[in-house]
């Protein structure tokens, strides 16, 4: 687990260099356990590193095939480099060092023009940089799922890559202008969303796909997507029982490390999954939670009681007041603005972690790929609309509703009117377009598309030709949410610590797997994750399996109204971005004016933003 960066294109030396220093300057939080560069007159190659696999100085990167013509730096975990080490050697390739990173230089000389069979023979998570030399061509890749981050930029004849994107930004190789749109954008999801950027110059690589850079011509292939069914579908019994061994093999590989590892664990389904098949080959398991004592909100208790059931060695962080305790050291590197309250209790517990462990296994991933969100379960119809024509549905309804006055009449038909992208998008938003552009400059609101993220989805859901509504909106978690906030949120956090996280869920085995099974094995009378209860049942009993799903719940606007520390804190914020030119300073002041009648998320956006902007010292 690591940072990687490169420009390609010819510079002088100097300027070379000082991209290089800039790059792996903006990186060196990703890379505690050292830094490597690779420089010819086309390349320069960047590496800070966080030792896993191989702690000896003969895994530092780049690595090299034997007559150092191709050159490789890499972020991630290869969960099957042994098997492919093996085949590789019969071969006659030489390896240097124990690094499973080392097997993708090797595979690449077997498959120079073919990277779609180097990247499908990878089972794990990574993002890397492939430097051809007697080529002079670069190859970019991302894993299938997205869970290693990768951007860059491409100009002028010059492309610039990074684990982030603020490093690119920070190198001054090119003029950049902010995209009011992902600006927008943030405020309605908590992120900025791929493949835009704040930056309307860089552009992140999406999840399955590799670039090749060659003469000055840049191409983008996908090489991968979430499959859909091929209606084999064994049945719920035979598809319990292979997830179930399926499953305990993908925990198998995500603890292969030369280090310590151990695991989130909260009150919920997947990370206490996670546990219970972990500590069946890992004894006494280091776990970690965040703990809330005395809020409603607090899921220590379950966490704490379910690690002692389980018999993990478990540590708890706990805060009591002021909710933005280390958030200034939290959220120092985000490259981009971020506003997930949950992702300072994930930095936290990672800061915690890092004390024990150097790999830590996380949960995100089981609701995408099971059902296990609210936004899962769809509108019912009222059962007198079965006698009643679809096509005629949206007018009877109409007219019933202005003849009788009965306004129940006219929420239905606007409700059952709406697509499922329709539901999606209603259901991810943390707040109205018309609450969001309040927020902004009369004049920024002009260059915003608020269509922008909407016709992505749409163009997502089109690509899905299947019947199985569900699978067809859990596709548009996996490319959208998951991607843009639930890993962004645990790949910035851990990384921001010190510590790898693995997330087993996110296995493609795993993924191919759930996304063959029909919607109904996964979600069933408003329960969602079924066939993860059903083994957690076995594992740790009903009680704590089929517990109602929380999500993660904060004391946040709880704690601004009763805690002055708090409070004080996100005034402070709000009246600093007054200053931020592209807000509406009007408006900032009647939410300070009136903090409880706005919407946490809103808030806590605005303090997440005017501290990016600090440190960034953006605008």
């Amino acid at each position: 687990m690591c940072g990687i960066a490169g420009v390609i294109g010819r510079f002088a030396p100097e300027s070379r260099h000082k991209f290089l220093d800039s790059l792996s300057s903006g990186l060196a939080h990703r890379g505690p356990d050292g830094c490597r560069s690779y420089e010819d007159d086309h390349a320069g190659l960047v590496h800070t590193r966080l030792s896993i696999i191989d702690l000896s100085a003969r895994g530092n990167q780049p690595f090299y095939n034997e007559d150092k013509s191709v050159v490789l730096i890499c972020n991630g975990e290869i969960y099957n480099y042994k098997q492919l080490r093996t085949e590789l050697e019969a071969k006659g390739h030489r390896f240097n060092s124990d690094s499973d990173s080392e097997v993708i230089v090797h595979l690449y000389e077997d498959h120079r023009n073919q990277p779609e069979q180097l990247l499908l023979r990878l089972t794990g998570m990574f993002a890397f940089a492939i430097w051809d030399v007697k080529a002079k061509k670069l190859l970019l890749a991302r894993d299938r799922i997205g869970i290693k981050p990768l951007y860059y930029l491409s100009a002028n004849g010059h492309l610039v890559f990074s684990s982030e994107v603020q490093p690119i930004a920070n190198t001054g190789i090119h003029p950049f202008t902010l995209d009011y749109t992902s600006v927008y954008e943030y405020f309605l999801l908590g992120s900025i969303p791929g493949p835009n950027t704040l930056y309307k110059e860089i552009h992140c690589l999406e999840a399955g796909s590799y670039l090749t850079a060659q003469n000055g011509n840049v191409n983008i292939t996908t090489y991968w997507d979430v499959p859909e069914s091929t209606q084999n579908v064994v049945s719920e019994a035979a598809a319990q029982e292979e997830l179930e061994a399926l499953f305990t093999e993908i925990i198998k590989d995500h603890l292969v490390a030369d280090v310590p590892v151990g695991a989130f664990l909260s009150a919920g389904v997947d990370s206490s999954l996670i546990t219970a098949v972990a500590v069946e080959q890992h004894p006494g398991i280091n776990t970690f939670t965040a703990s809330f004592p005395g809020e409603p909100e607090d899921e220590g208790v379950i966490a704490a009681e379910t690690a002692r059931k389980l018999g993990t060695t478990h540590f708890a962080y706990t805060l009591t007041s002021n909710f933005f305790d280390d958030f200034g050291n939290q959220f120092r590197n985000m490259d981009q603005p971020y506003s997930n309250p949950s992702a300072l209790a994930l930095g936290r517990i990672s800061k915690l972690a890092r004390q024990q462990v150097k790999v830590v296994l996380s949960g995100d991933g089981g609701d995408e790929l099971f059902g296990g969100y609210n936004r899962h379960e769809f509108p019912k119809k009222p059962s007198f609309l079965k006698y009643i024509p679809r096509a005629l549905q949206n007018d009877l309804l109409k007219i019933g509703s202005r003849v009788t006055g009965n306004k129940g009449l006219e929420t239905l038909r606007k409700s059952i009117a709406r697509t499922d992208v329709d539901i999606f998008i209603h259901k991810v938003a943390l707040e109205k377009t018309q609450i969001i552009l309040s927020m902004f400059a009369p004049e920024i609101t002009l260059q915003i598309d608020t269509e922008r993220y909407p016709e992505r989805l749409k163009k997502l859901y089109k690509k899905r030709l299947g019947n199985d509504r569900l699978n067809k909106v859990l596709y548009l978690d996996m490319k959208t949410t998951l991607v843009d906030e639930m890993l962004t949120k645990c790949d910035r956090m851990t990384m921001q610590n010190g510590i790898e996280g693995r997330l087993p869920f996110l296995d493609h085995r795993l993924v191919e797997f759930a996304f063959n099974l029909p919607g109904d094995y996964k979600r069933k009378n408003g329960t969602g994750k079924i066939m993860l209860r059903n083994f957690l049942a076995k594992k740790s009993g009903s009680e704590l399996a089929f517990r109602e799903k929380t999500g993660f719940k904060s004391p946040f606007k709880h704690w601004m109204n009763t805690d002055k520390v708090t409070h004080d804190f996100v005034v402070d914020n709000l009246n600093e971005a007054k200053q931020i030119p592209l807000l509406n300073g009007k408006m900032l002041e009647t939410i300070i004016g009136d903090l409880d009648g706005v919407a946490q998320e809103s808030i806590f956006a605005l303090v997440c933003l005017n501290t990016f902007c600090k440190n960034t010292q953006l605008l």
